[in-house]
């Protein structure tokens, strides 16, 4: 308690001047995300808020700006409390504009994979029936519903909405309260999920004071959100960076030597991102990261030998989150966790209980706690999982990725962690594909380690010895790095069109 109350107070949240502020926020804007954005601006309104590309903008701008914006958006798109906005779109400052904007209105916003197909987005929308789109202007696989794109030269746009000048008389937006913000996950595969998660404060002051507390966030001023705002990493850290009034930096793609310079030249901090992103960064520069204090990761498993490279080249800095659509982050593994035990997730949140389900002989994790979207009930995950005798969790794989090949139930996982146990291979990625004998099979591709020449006959007759017959891959590929989506996960639809190419 007495870290907490040390936090909040460096952040300026809890003195007077800040509770202050905050009160004042719920009768002039209500209880949303603007009432976050009003307070910092009020605490330090020439802090750099967000930095694009080299282009800064302060959390005052950033705030009169957004309020700005909404007004537009309810004069001129109609946009009220309840509707449902769909926002598609990739991490740039008229997507911040947006999201505050749209939330100062009480409508509820959709975070939006920008890689979704015609069809996915189709089937969302009669899902959903959104009353409007705001989309990037690139996308144009969009349903026949009323659209807004954040750019265009000529017709109306958030920029051209936010860059207009106010009107005389200005109609004045009615004070809302708890609006929805929905993350939408596993969009790329097919299978998507939606979660929608309420802005009370309840459903997030607990796991931030908690990250507060583990992760010493309350020391940084720099963070970079490397992965997409519209996954549910994303828009909480993005909601953590302004709860601190730390200065964001935003790049509208993740590539590998941009990031590691943008690090590197502006003295960042912080960085949340996915395991393949730091796999890559490391990959590219390990000294253009030294200035780095914390690494989030998340969003996926991470392997032990990452882990240990990013200690042995940047010191027990790296964290690894596990959290759900539902409940946001449930369990953290800190440095010193991942120093003992590399693959861990770590321990439950306080406040959340975690359960292990058994069910055809593997172990479902099962989460509840007061701020998921179920309330206090609990929540099947999809992950299958362990437990060791310290209480800490490992993830084995997902209940979905099973198999059924030639009558035996096969998990990618396991041949996955038998094949990282090779110490020529760095990574690796499978993918299940159909087979007119067995039904299903396995495919492996395996990136090497830097100077090996390990071949796929050698890797095959080794793994012969390591794995039952049934769990043999049809075909292991060696590949020079795996492909990713925009989220930053391994990117399975392009292994296999690899796969079907060879």
């Amino acid at each position: 308690m007495i870290k907490s109350i040390l936090a909040l107070y460096k952040t300026q949240l809890l003195t007077f001047k800040g509770i202050w502020h905050l009160l004042a926020s719920i009768r002039l804007v209500g209880m949303n995300l603007m009432a976050l954005l009003y307070v910092r601006q009020k605490l330090c309104p020439e802090q750099i808020a967000i930095n694009e590309d080299g282009v800064c903008i302060n959390y005052h701008t950033l705030y009169s700006q957004s309020q700005h914006l909404a007004t537009q958006l309810a004069m001129y798109c109609g946009i009220k409390p309840h509707q449902k906005i769909a926002i598609i779109a990739s991490n740039h400052v008229n997507l911040v504009h947006t999201i505050f904007a749209v939330a100062r209105l009480g409508a509820d916003i959709y975070l939006l994979n920008t890689e979704l197909s015609a069809t996915q987005l189709n089937d969302i929308n009669n899902n959903v029936q959104f009353d409007w789109i705001i989309h990037d202007p690139e996308i144009t696989n969009l349903p026949p519903i009323k659209a807004l794109p954040t750019y265009h030269e000529s017709k109306q746009s958030v920029y051209s909405l936010l860059t207009a000048l106010p009107l005389m008389h200005q109609t004045k937006i009615k004070v809302t309260h708890f609006s929805k913000i929905t993350v939408l996950t596993s969009g790329t595969t097919g299978r998507f999920k939606i979660a929608g998660r309420s802005s009370k404060a309840q459903n997030f002051m607990s796991p931030f004071f908690q990250l507060l507390i583990k992760l010493n966030l309350s020391h940084y001023k720099k963070i970079y959100i490397a992965t997409p705002i519209y996954h549910g990493f994303g828009i909480a850290t993005l909601c953590m960076s302004v709860l601190l009034g730390a200065t964001m930096f935003l790049t509208k793609r993740f590539e590998a030597s941009k990031a590691c310079q943008l690090i590197s030249y502006n003295k960042i901090e912080v960085v949340t991102l996915v395991p393949l992103m730091l796999n890559r960064m490391l990959t590219y520069s390990e000294d253009q990261l030294k200035s780095l204090r914390c690494i989030i990761s998340g969003g996926a498993p991470i392997t032990a030998t990452l882990v240990k490279q990013a200690i042995n080249c940047l010191g027990k800095i790296l964290f690894n989150l596990y959290g759900t659509s539902e409940a946001g982050v449930c369990m953290i593994a800190t440095p010193e966790d991942l120093a003992i035990e590399p693959t861990t997730i770590g321990k439950p949140l306080r406040g959340l209980c975690a359960k292990l389900v058994t069910k055809e002989g593997r172990n479902e994790l099962y989460i509840k706690c007061a701020w998921s979207t179920l309330g206090n009930r609990w929540i099947a995950t999809g992950d299958l999982a362990d437990k060791d005798t310290n209480g800490y969790y490992y993830l084995q794989g997902r209940v979905d990725d099973m198999i059924v090949s030639g009558g035996e139930n096969v998990y990618p996982f396991e041949l996955e962690q038998s094949l990282l146990s090779h110490p020529d291979i760095k990574d690796i990625a499978i993918i299940s594909v159909l087979d007119t004998e067995f039904g299903q099979r396995l495919v492996a591709f395996v990136v090497l380690a830097s100077n090996t020449k390990i071949t796929e006959t050698v890797l095959v007759g080794w793994l012969k010895s390591q794995v039952a017959r049934y769990q043999m891959p049809k075909k292991i590929v060696i590949i020079d790095q795996l492909p990713m989506t925009g989220i930053g996960k391994v990117d399975r639809k392009k292994l296999a069109q690899l796969y079907l190419s060879s």
